[in-house]
């Protein structure tokens, strides 16, 4: 403990007089240096068939940067597009659902004429009117005949034979006229019997169509799943296509390649590394006894020396992150500032001089501040 307070007392020796509260911060031992960085990597296995930028190359998010061999993902499509073409011809063809439906109407029709036949013939089955009038007309009939004997019995001369012989034959067709009734009546339950049958057969022909009908809509809802299932496998054959070129994640600078055309990859392997360059972060060191709630947010002003040459380039921008953590032997914490580099003269690595303002609050960005991959 008393090593650390000793510490802690020859830092501060060292650092000097604490900052007055609102006067501007130097951030020591300032550089720039990258705020956003990505690595590409491939993300199918294959040959890399083309490499479409070399390191030093400025290029746009979503770019293509290279590719890898895609001719058996491209006939995947095509296949793909063709099975959802023919899913999608089958979900529209409504023909099977209204053959159907014609077949059962015609089928309900057959069914109400096959009723209707049904019953004219259980009438004509229970009619027995026919068989009572032939029974009523023969025992006139034998009446009339056993009358005509008795009298020619008592009276020869009173009927001629002749005239007997007629009422006999009346009385005989009468007697067939009974069995031809029933004969008729017979045939006419039978002609039920038929028609009950014909009734069952027409119930079942109507029943099985519905079926039908029931199974083409089935089918039909089917057909538009598949064409919804195909279209997903069309999506996916796109996807692996797509996946099959790198692109860029964001706008930058190619800053280096590490493979070349020809070469086999596995997935997750480095193509290449793409720095973001338009917008970068200063970094340094400021003394722990200076940094306050408010720091974050604050202005900014940074000098940059590009070269020996050229004149310092100021640039501006706000206070991003400050650590948390303190040094233990010089008392400084870590603090950076995003800037902006629209024209791209600004390097990383590059030393600077950063100026906090702690009084002013640089506007706030739309863009949320971002990490790099590394510290990602």
């Amino acid at each position: 403990m008393k090593f650390r307070m000793f510490v802690s007392l020859l830092a501060a020796f060292a650092v000097g007089r604490v900052a007055i509260p609102g006067e501007p911060i130097k951030v020591q031992s300032a550089f720039v240096r990258v705020l956003e960085e990505a690595d590409i990597p491939a993300r199918e296995i294959g040959v890399l068939a083309t490499l479409e930028v070399r390191e030093g190359d400025i290029v746009k998010a979503g770019q293509v940067l290279s590719r890898l061999d895609d001719d058996d993902a491209k006939l995947a499509v095509a296949r793909a597009e063709l099975d959802l073409s023919i899913a999608e011809r089958q979900a529209k063809n409504s023909v099977p659902i209204r053959t159907a439906a014609a077949l059962l109407k015609e089928a309900e029709q057959d069914q109400a004429q096959a009723k209707l036949s049904q019953r004219i013939a259980a009438m004509k089955a229970e009619n027995d009117v026919a068989v009572r009038h032939a029974v009523k007309s023969r025992d006139a009939s034998k009446a009339e005949y056993d009358r005509a004997v008795q009298a020619r019995k008592s009276f020869e001369k009173s009927i001629s034979q002749t005239e007997l012989d007629r009422l006999k034959l009346v009385f005989e067709r009468n007697d067939l006229e009974i069995e031809k009734a029933k004969f008729e009546k017979d045939l006419a339950e039978l002609q039920q019997k038929i028609e009950d049958s014909s009734i069952v057969e027409q119930d079942q022909i109507v029943e099985r169509l519905k079926l039908s009908v029931e199974q083409a809509q089935l089918q039909k809802e089917v057909d538009s799943l598949t064409r919804d299932v195909k279209a997903r496998a069309l999506d996916q054959a796109k996807l692996q296509l797509a996946r099959r070129g790198l692109r860029s994640p964001l706008d930058g600078e190619v800053a280096e390649v590490f493979r070349h055309r020809g070469e086999w990859l596995e997935p997750g392997q480095r193509v290449m590394r793409i720095v973001r360059l338009d917008r970068l972060k200063v970094e340094g060191f400021v003394d722990s006894r200076a940094i306050t709630s408010s720091l974050r947010g604050a202005a900014v002003r940074v000098l940059v020396s590009l070269s020996d040459d050229e004149k310092p380039v100021t640039v501006k921008g706000r206070v991003v992150f400050i650590s948390s953590e303190i040094d233990p032997v010089n008392a400084q914490v870590r603090v950076w500032a995003e800037v902006e580099n629209p024209d791209l003269r600004l390097r990383p690595g590059l030393p600077a001089e950063m100026v906090i303002d702690s009084t002013i609050r640089a506007a706030t960005n739309t863009t949320s501040p971002t990490k790099t991959s590394r510290e990602r």
